[in-house]
């Protein structure tokens, strides 16, 4: 007994330092390799901005591209290349995602993966130029119990076929968050989704409206006011009334309306504070407020107007 302890204790350290020794070996090697995947990312960069600047319509040679996680590092680099610039030589970037097969390569891997990282996959590939068949492909992934596998299963498919866009918003089953809205509208801007505000905004569908009120804000359309004022009075959703209100005042356009008035006395309390912060940092005068809050709320919006930390209360 007292020979076998000795020999389980010296057992024991060998088998620790064996484990320390296989995971700084494999710390070493993931450091090697961050570091040729960083020098690989670079080089690419470099070569899709050359062949945006100089206009060539053919694709660029991309070099290693036979090397594990190569066309990861690529199509990353596309992805950020076309959200960073404004503009960016679509029909180019379509040709190099046809030649080197990077949509296929994508729904590769959305097809074998799941959860956030099949929504991850999703979103590269709605921000890349692809074939109308693609819509098809993705369409499945709407029903997804994963909102984000849900969202950029919509995205996807609504930038691979813009004439059904739409369509396929106004039978999105779940309400867009304010981050889902700017995902649409980063599309919008690079003109993948060229739709008119108007039918948007007087849509019976909530998502649709909401997107409409997005645009008019993102845009400044200030013709747009009579619209916004008609959601403001009778939108049933308490917060898309609160954003197309609220794009009244980012818009500077008048707040003492009949329809205001009546929609801020119905705001839950934490909006209506959120309205007098954001009323606050655009420069409102106090008399604005008489028609619009309760006696009880102007001290509160004087004192935000009058102190020095101000701007730090309204954000």
């Amino acid at each position: 007994m007292t020979a076998t302890l000795p020999m389980l204790w010296i057992a024991t350290l060998i088998a620790g330092s064996l484990l320390l020794a296989g995971g700084l070996a494999a710390e070493r090697l993931r450091q090697r390799r961050r570091g040729r995947d960083a020098v690989l990312r670079a080089k690419y960069l470099h070569i899709l901005t050359v062949a945006l600047l100089s206009e060539r319509r053919t694709p660029p040679r991309f070099p290693l591209l036979d090397r594990p996680g190569a066309r990861a590092i690529l199509v990353e680099t596309l992805v950020e290349t076309i959200r960073a610039t404004y503009g960016p030589d679509d029909e180019l970037v379509r040709r190099i995602v046809a030649e080197y097969g990077l949509d296929r390569w994508l729904l590769q891997r959305i097809r074998r993966s799941g959860g956030y990282r099949r929504a991850r996959y999703l979103a590269q590939l709605a921000h890349l130029p692809v074939a109308p068949e693609i819509a098809f492909r993705v369409a499945g992934h709407i029903s997804s119990r994963n909102r984000y596998v849900r969202f950029y299963a919509l995205l996807a498919r609504i930038t691979a076929d813009p004439a059904e866009a739409l369509h396929a918003i106004a039978s999105y089953p779940t309400p867009f968050t304010a981050t889902e809205t700017a995902e649409i509208l980063s599309v919008l801007r690079r003109g993948m989704l060229p739709i008119a505000y108007v039918p948007l905004l007087e849509s019976p569908v909530e998502n649709l409206r909401r997107l409409g009120v997005a645009i008019v804000r993102q845009f400044g359309i200030e013709e747009a006011e009579m619209q916004l004022l008609r959601i403001v009075d009778t939108d049933p959703s308490p917060e898309l009334a609160f954003e197309a209100l609220d794009t009244l005042r980012a818009m500077q356009l008048p707040l003492c309306r009949r329809e205001i008035a009546g929609r801020i006395a119905r705001l839950d309390p934490s909006l209506r504070k959120t309205l007098l912060r954001r009323m606050a940092a655009g420069g409102y005068a106090p008399h604005v407020l008489q028609r619009l809050f309760g006696a009880h709320e102007r001290p509160y919006y004087e004192a935000l107007v009058q102190s020095y930390k101000c701007t730090l209360a309204c954000r």
